[in-house]
């Protein structure tokens, strides 16, 4: 009765430790994301042409 309850707190607690990611598999997560993300964006942008720059809407003063 103890090995079993031994192997069962065993099993358990060898579950609990692996149902967090670790920081690895988390930055790769994150990276994946955000490569998907600019894909994205860039789609956008190259589909409507390319937006028009902060610069040429700013007036000078020269005019």
């Amino acid at each position: 009765m103890r090995r079993l309850a031994f192997l069962a707190f065993a099993v358990l607690t060898l579950a609990a430790c692996h149902s967090e990611p670790d920081f690895d598999e988390r930055y790769d997560a994150a990276s994946k994301k955000i490569r998907e993300k600019a894909a994205d964006i860039d789609a956008r942008i190259a589909g409507t042409g390319s937006p028009e720059s902060e610069a040429a809407l700013v007036d000078d003063g020269k005019t």
